[in-house]
């Protein structure tokens, strides 16, 4: 009687085990379709309309040779989930990690994305702002 109840104990618990790493697992994959979601989006066209938009409200002659801003780049790293709603990232100014503009995807009631919230860096700031100083 003692063998069966530790057959059956053991039983119950590779059942146990066996549910907790089914959950373990779907959570994982749900996890890891939700950031290639987010990739999808923040490697958009229209993600990219909005990156040139936010880049020329900071500087209006932005990815021209006359701008401050002269080339961006996507920080797949930095890509997250905004519990308020939408997706964060940053945009590398320049190709320096010190100069960034952070995003915030959205999308809009009418569909369409827009940056809802950001700001640039301490030192892109800084660089902003001897811009204006010289024009």
């Amino acid at each position: 009687m003692k063998k069966n109840a530790l057959v059956s104990m053991g039983i119950l618990l590779a059942a146990i085990l066996l549910i907790i790493l089914g959950i373990g697992g779907k959570f994982y994959m749900d996890q890891k379709q939700f950031q290639n979601e987010m990739i999808r989006v923040v490697k958009s066209d229209e993600a990219k309309k909005v990156y040139v938009d936010t880049l020329k409200q900071a500087d209006p002659k932005a990815l021209t040779p006359e701008g401050i801003i002269k080339s961006y780049e996507v920080d797949y790293k930095s890509i997250e989930h905004n519990p308020m709603g939408g997706i964060m990232l940053k945009l590398i100014i320049n190709n320096d990690d010190k100069l960034y503009i952070r995003v915030t995807l959205e999308k809009e009631n009418n569909g369409t994305l827009s940056n809802s919230s950001g700001g640039g860096s301490v030192d892109m700031e800084e660089l902003l702002q001897k811009g204006d100083n010289n024009a």
